[in-house]
């Protein structure tokens, strides 16, 4: 516990210290003028070498700098915000004591001072540091502690609606996607398109060559099908299994049909072959519509799905669209 006394006469210092010495302060520093106060603190000059001080005990009226000065710059600096000063003074008028609080001051004591009111008061001053300390590293815990569970609420959310594996959005994740765009567009009068994307014969693929395998061509093929996804309200959902939705907001029938081409020509260039030879390939369902009262946000699904199973029963590796008439492409 150190404590910084800043007095023009040296037998008042003498006093000063004495006193604290007593009183259970042995560490003390003394400066005999304002000037070598700064310095003592590094301030004036600045100096990244500070002493450590619980409190400091500041006479007003000295040559040179005086006290309230003196306290005014100490609590300029960040360093000592929340160091107490009380000054120690012959002076108690209402106009000093004023400009002294102004200053920073945080309590005075008159000269001579009195031991057991200048321990007293120098006791209350460092308590109300020390509580200040704790209170500030409180609501540094409190604002860590926040900060930690906002993290961790934003990484749970992030879980509830990702796909472990292939990262990008969930079953879960494009509902309520499509749930949102659908009453957009609903006001907009705009199309909302959907594209179902079925990798073919992918059971065959993960029972010949295993499931690390198949997991990889999953990741793969989720990074294939973002490519075309040029707009920010684009979204790729791994709605099943080897099932992979897309929501194309504001997207005719024409925009989503090329959508589907690209991803069709995307995933032929992967060239990931089977073990007779033949390469992966995917069917694709495509379905719009335009959001209105008349049409249950259900149907688009429904019709997507249903395009995708027409494709499926094809073959494979067809585009179907579930309008008006649905045809392998």
């Amino acid at each position: 516990m150190s404590i910084l006394i800043v007095d023009d006469s040296p037998p008042v210092l003498r006093l000063l210290q004495s006193i604290l010495h007593r009183s259970g302060y042995p560490e003390t520093i003394c400066a005999d003028s304002g000037e070598a106060a700064l310095r003592q603190l590094g301030i004036e000059p600045y100096s990244t070498t500070k002493p450590s001080i619980d409190c400091i005990l500041l006479d007003i009226v000295m040559p040179g700098m005086d006290g309230i000065e003196v306290c005014r710059r100490i609590k300029a600096h960040p360093d000592y915000l929340d160091i107490p000063v009380v000054m120690v003074t012959v002076r108690d008028e209402p106009e000093t004591l004023h400009d002294a609080f102004m200053a920073g001051a945080h309590d005075y004591i008159t000269k001579p001072a009195r031991e057991l009111e200048l321990v007293a008061r120098l006791n209350a001053s460092i308590a109300l540091k020390n509580e200040i300390k704790t209170r500030k590293q409180r609501e540094a815990d409190l604002l860590r502690a926040t900060e930690e569970l906002a993290e961790a609420n934003k990484l749970l959310a992030e879980l509830t609606i990702t796909d472990d594996l292939t990262k990008v959005g969930n079953h879960r994740y494009f509902s309520g996607c499509l749930d949102k765009e659908w009453r957009r567009l609903f006001r907009d009068a705009e199309p909302l398109s959907v594209i179902f994307v079925a990798l073919d014969r992918f059971q065959e693929f993960n029972e010949l060559l295993g499931r690390k395998k198949g997991e990889q061509c999953l990741q793969l093929v989720a990074q294939i099908l973002q490519i075309p996804l040029r707009r920010t309200t684009d979204l790729l959902c791994r709605y099943g299994d080897s099932l992979f939705a897309i929501l194309l907001p504001k997207t005719p029938l024409t925009g989503a049909q090329t959508v589907s081409r690209l991803i069709k020509q995307s995933i032929e260039e992967l060239q990931i072959t089977y073990h007779d030879g033949n390469t992966l390939s995917v069917s694709q369902g495509v379905a719009t519509v335009t959001p209105s009262i008349e049409i249950a946000m259900d149907t688009l699904i429904t019709m997507a799905h249903d395009a995708l199973t027409t494709a499926q029963k094809a073959g494979g590796n067809q585009i179907v669209c579930a309008a008006p008439n649905n045809h392998p492409d």
